[in-house]
């Protein structure tokens, strides 16, 4: 047992000593996204006097998390691989590495395609009676919330993997509802990406339909 605890320590050193040293390039980084931000919703405001430091460096926190998750999943592999059987380190080894690309991949999608469309659908509102006043805390946060959501979303194929895996969900069954999904696909993205940017739409909607069909190859391949 002590052993084990010590192991965990170590790794969770290593873990914590990564993330904190990629803080820094993130804190840099953060100051390029929120200036690339404003040019969106034109100059920010912050309320507090800790507002704009406390919404760089949450953003800066943020980046070196997901910049050093390679190094996070790697330490939780080597800590918990060998408690797992054969078959499951294989598909663990497999899952992990795809699970990260989707999630950076969504992030930046979410972040560099979907906010700018939403924000400058969300600031069309004002008029010479409202005038916008963002905070950067308000703008970061929707950012960030917005970019989860759809590196959240990008894990379906890693999600309809496993049910397939389990026997939950049949490939068969996701064919015969392609076309469903097309159309539900595309109602969302209309949805996520407000107003007339047509391009805007299909920059979300193709590849989340890519996804749908990867996630149909992952089923059939991992389904018992």
């Amino acid at each position: 047992m002590s052993e084990h605890l010590g192991e965990l320590r170590g790794r969770l050193i290593w873990s914590l000593s990564t993330v904190g040293g990629l803080v820094v390039p993130g804190w840099y980084l953060s100051r390029i996204l929120i200036v690339q931000m404003t040019r969106v919703t034109g100059p920010l405001v912050f309320l507090s006097p800790t507002e704009a430091f406390g919404a760089q460096l949450r953003l800066a926190g943020i980046l070196g998390l997901v910049l050093g998750a390679p190094v996070l999943l790697y330490h939780l592999w080597r800590f918990i691989g060998v408690a797992l059987t054969v078959s499951e380190r294989r598909v663990v080894l497999g899952a992990l590495p795809i699970s990260y690309m989707l999630f950076a991949v969504g992030s930046a999608l979410g972040w560099f395609v979907i906010v700018p469309a939403g924000m400058r659908f969300l600031v069309g509102f004002s008029s010479p009676e409202i005038r916008p006043t963002l905070s950067v805390e308000a703008c970061v946060s929707f950012a960030l919330w917005t970019s989860f959501g759809l590196g959240i979303l990008f894990q379906l194929p890693v999600v309809i993997g496993a049910l397939a895996h389990w026997g939950l969900v049949r490939a068969a069954v996701l064919v015969r509802y392609r076309r469903h999904a097309f159309l539900g696909i595309l109602m969302v993205a209309a949805i996520l990406t407000p107003g007339p940017d047509v391009f805007s739409q299909l920059l979300l909607a193709l590849p989340t339909y890519a996804l749908f069909e990867v996630s149909v190859l992952f089923a059939r391949f991992l389904e018992p």
